[in-house]
C-alpha cells in the first residue's frame, strides 16, 4: 500500500454557488474514496484554505517538505484532485511546489487522472514555451507536432 499526501485547493470551482469549505469538503470526499478504491493509504491531508496565494510562500506547502525531509515520514505521492490553474495559481509557490515533488517524485491529478514525474511537473509548472501535457502526462510541443503532420 502506498502512502500518499492530499492536497485540497479551495480555488477550484465546482458551483458558482459552492463555498471553498464546501470545494475543500468534496475533494476530501471524491479523493478519500479514490484512495480507498485504489488501495492508497491518505497519512495527511493539507489545503490551502485560508491563505493567499501570493506573495508568500503557502504553509502548508512548507509544512509537507518539512515531514518529507525526514525519511520515516516519507510518502509515495502527492494527490491533487485536478491541475486545471495549478500553474498560475502557484506561481509564486513553484519553486516550493517543485521542491516537494522532487523529494515525493511524482505528483497525480486525479480529475485528469495524470501522474507526472519531477522533470514533466516541472516543464509544465514552469511554462515552458509552448510545452503542454497529453493525457498520460508526456511533455510534448503541439507546433512540433503540428509541423510532423503536414
Amino acid at each position: 500500500m502506498k502512502n500518499v499526501f492530499c492536497y485540497y485547493r479551495k480555488s477550484l470551482h465546482f458551483g458558482n454557488s459552492w463555498t471553498p469549505v464546501q470545494r475543500i469538503i468534496h475533494q476530501d470526499k471524491v479523493l478519500f474514496d479514490y484512495c480507498s478504491t485504489n488501495n492508497l493509504n491518505v497519512t495527511k491531508r493539507f489545503s490551502d484554505l485560508g491563505y493567499l496565494g501570493s506573495p508568500f510562500q503557502r504553509p502548508e506547502l512548507l509544512q509537507i517538505k518539512k515531514i518529507i525531509e525526514k525519511p520515516k515520514n516519507r510518502a509515495d505521492l502527492l494527490l491533487f484532485y485536478s491541475i486545471a490553474g495549478l500553474r498560475t495559481e502557484m506561481k509564486a509557490n513553484a519553486g516550493l511546489l517543485l521542491r516537494v515533488v522532487k523529494i515525493l517524485e511524482k505528483v497525480h491529478f486525479y480529475n485528469e487522472d495524470l501522474t507526472l514525474d519531477y522533470k514533466s511537473f516541472e516543464l509544465y509548472l514552469k511554462g515552458a514555451g509552448n510545452i503542454e501535457l497529453d493525457i498520460q502526462g508526456q511533455v510534448w510541443n503541439p507546433s512540433i507536432d503540428r509541423k510532423e503532420e503536414a
